[in-house]
């Protein structure tokens, strides 16, 4: 696990600046505290912050192949390296070191740019062929591994974090106007967009490959949604089974000491359960829990860390905390509004004090239907044959007799729209007309009609599957889950130089997966059906049958309370309200309707919280108080 940075100059006569190079090593220094890597040929220059995990003593990079034709740079772990390895030697390779990295030469030098498909595991990779002349850049299928690049026709800049291509000051700071309209709408920022305009993410599964004409990227894995007709219940739970257990077992080889996240739900306890099969050996547990009980989730981990017996750690997570936000903020690079952000950031924090890789569930609730709005998208579906008329005509107040869930306005309003655009409602923050009314005159007319709907609308349209919640699904595994939960992870991981795995976005677990028929995950209005089969004899009843709660933080508590007056102070000062991208009279109406109304009447607290980021998120990377103590910007 690392940090990977490099500057290419594929269309210039200038050379590669080593100091420059060695500033955004030195921005990257919290993924990697171990070592320091940089090489550089002129035209090319590869930087590589390094956290020992395997081969502590000879898997220094940029690593090369013999002749040194070939250079990589790499952050992240491939599982099957050893069986790889065979393969090569078998090949005539001759290997060097025991580490992964070297894995990734010889494998190129064999196959190629087809040498990703052989790959199982988390990574971001920076490949430089001398001979032919043209830098790779690839990340792993699912998206584990960020990488953020830059180019303006004569050269690339690239790393693990935009801050490090920060340090360029000749690179513009430019906002991406539709990139803060979608911020709005999901509360992150979609790939291959960034705040910043000129900047890019490289998607996950894909490659980029830059040379002297320049650049082209390539898609190397989708997923198929395909069902396995073939597949009964039983067989379902058995093939799972088999490969969950791979998956765990191959995420434990570590030469430092190795534990585990616990939530107390199904996903984070069903690995918690089998790395204590597999290591025959007390499991390094941690867990975040709320004073808010509402929120509060360490009775449930605790009965997990009991029953296997784990050297379980706990922590609460106090509205305090607060104080620790300008340097999330800043660890996140962009705006980031999901709010478990920050007791993710204390949780890896916590953790590292006992571990240096952590094994967690993210993954399941995709996999296996577990969010509750896939039942509720399932309920709507069947409701369609409403015709549009019962809106119309008034009759709507007969669907009272339904779930408080879906009475009203939004409910029926879904019902006359497509399963995409009812989806992407159920999850946008800011929808379109609440954006209209946010956004200054001059911002409306500089997106001149945008909408973040085209973000998810082309993904269900990929998806080769005609039912709707593997649609859902894959919609989901395309952007909620890179974009929010596995960009948050690794940067509040990497904050602390914590190394995370997630057997559960195993490549070929998966594919597996998504090849279950939905009705074995969804079932009875249930998630997780069928792994909840798998896990009955494993875990405790309580642990499979309760209701699923999401990594949620009670700010709605902490805003009407103890941090009022700071959310308030941040919102509406003039630093704040001079910027000209949103309209003051309607932020003070938001405020006022949200003080005005408990939160399960109106809950505005979200909305609230994305201006409040993105204003922090303004003062430290565009105002340049990031560059001094962060916690004075909220003066706490």
């Amino acid at each position: 696990m690392c940090g990977i940075c490099g500057i290419y100059n594929f269309a210039s006569e200038k050379l590669v600046n080593r100091a420059a190079l060695e500033a955004m090593c030195q921005t990257l220094k919290h993924r990697g505290p171990d070592e320091e890597g940089l090489w550089t040929n002129g035209e090319i220059g590869l930087g590589h912050r390094r956290l020992s995990i395997i081969d502590i003593c000879t898997g220094q990079q940029p690593m090369s192949n013999e002749d040194g034709s070939v250079w990589v740079v790499f952050n992240g772990e491939i599982y099957n390296y050893k069986e790889l390895n065979l393969y090569l030697e078998e090949r005539g390779h001759a290997f060097r070191t025991k580490s992964d990295t070297e894995t990734i030469l010889h494998l190129y030098e064999e196959k190629g740019e087809s040498f990703l498909h052989d790959l199982r595991g988390m990574f971001a990779i920076a490949l430089w062929d001398d001979e032919k002349k043209k830098l790779i850049l690839a990340r792993d299928r699912i998206g584990k591994k960020p990488l953020y690049y830059f180019s303006d026709g004569n050269r690339i800049v690239f790393a693990s974090e935009l801050k490090a291509i920060l340090r360029d000051e000749s690179i513009p700071r430019e906002i991406d106007f539709t990139a803060l309209s979608d911020y709005l709408s999901f509360l992150y920022v979609p790939a291959p967009k960034t705040i910043f305009r000129g900047i890019k993410k490289l998607e996950p599964a894909t490659y980029a490959v830059f040379n002297k004409n320049g650049g082209q990227n390539v898609r190397y894995w989708d997923l198929s949604c395909q069902v396995d007709s073939s597949l009964s219940l039983a067989s379902a739970i058995s093939e799972l089974n088999k490969l969950f257990h791979e998956c765990v077992e191959c995420r434990l080889e570590s030469e430092v000491p190795l534990g585990a996240f616990l939530s107390g739900g199904i996903d984070s306890s069903g690995v918690v359960a089998e790395m204590a099969n597999l290591q025959g050996r007390a499991v390094n547990t941690t867990s975040i829990g709320f004073q808010e009980m509402e929120f509060n989730e360490l009775p449930y981990s605790r009965q997990v860390a009991e029953k296997f017996k784990t050297n379980h750690h706990e922590y609460i997570l106090e509205p305090d905390f607060i104080k620790h936000l300008p340097d999330i903020v800043w660890h996140l690079d962009e705006p980031f509004a999901d709010s478990s952000a920050l007791p993710t950031y204390l949780l890896c924090q916590m953790t590292k004090q006992n571990v240096t890789v952590a094994l967690s569930g993210d993954g399941g609730d995709e996999n296996f239907a577990g969010y509750t709005r896939y039942h509720s998208a399932q309920i709507e579906n069947s409701l369609r044959i409403f015709p549009k008329w019962l809106w119309k005509s008034g009759l709507w107040p007969i669907l009272n007799v339904l779930p408080s869930l879906y009475r009203g306005y939004n409910f029926i309003e879904d019902l006359c729209l497509s399963p995409e655009r009812a989806m992407a409602n159920t999850f946008f923050c800011y929808d379109e007309t609440l954006k209209r009314k946010l956004f200054s005159d001059s911002l409306r007319k500089e997106l001149a009609g945008y909408e973040s709907f085209s973000v998810v609308e082309k993904y269900f349209q990929e998806c080769d599957s005609d039912d709707l919640i593997t649609r859902l699904q894959y919609v989901d595994l395309r952007t909620y889950l890179p974009e929010d939960i596995l960009m948050k992870v690794d940067k509040m991981s990497m904050a602390h130089s914590l190394e995370v795995r997630t057997p559960f976005l195993d490549h070929q677990l998966v594919e597996f997966t998504f090849s279950i028929p939905s009705f074995f995950k969804l079932n009875g209005g249930k998630g997780k059906y069928v792994l909840k089969k798998m896990f009955s004899s494993l875990l405790p009843q309580e642990i499979l049958n309760r209701r699923k709660a999401g990594f949620a933080v009670p700010i709605d508590f902490w805003f009407r309370g103890r941090l009022k007056n700071l959310m308030k102070s941040i919102l509406f000062e003039g630093q704040t309200t001079e910027r000209g991208h949103f309209d003051p009279s309607f932020i003070h109406w938001l405020w006022d309707r949200y003080q005005a109304h408990p939160f399960y009447q109106i809950n505005l607290s979200h909305h609230l919280w994305a201006l409040f980021i993105f204003e922090l998120w303004h003062r430290v990377y565009l105002d340049g108080e990031g560059q001094r103590d962060r916690r004075q910007i909220l003066r706490v």
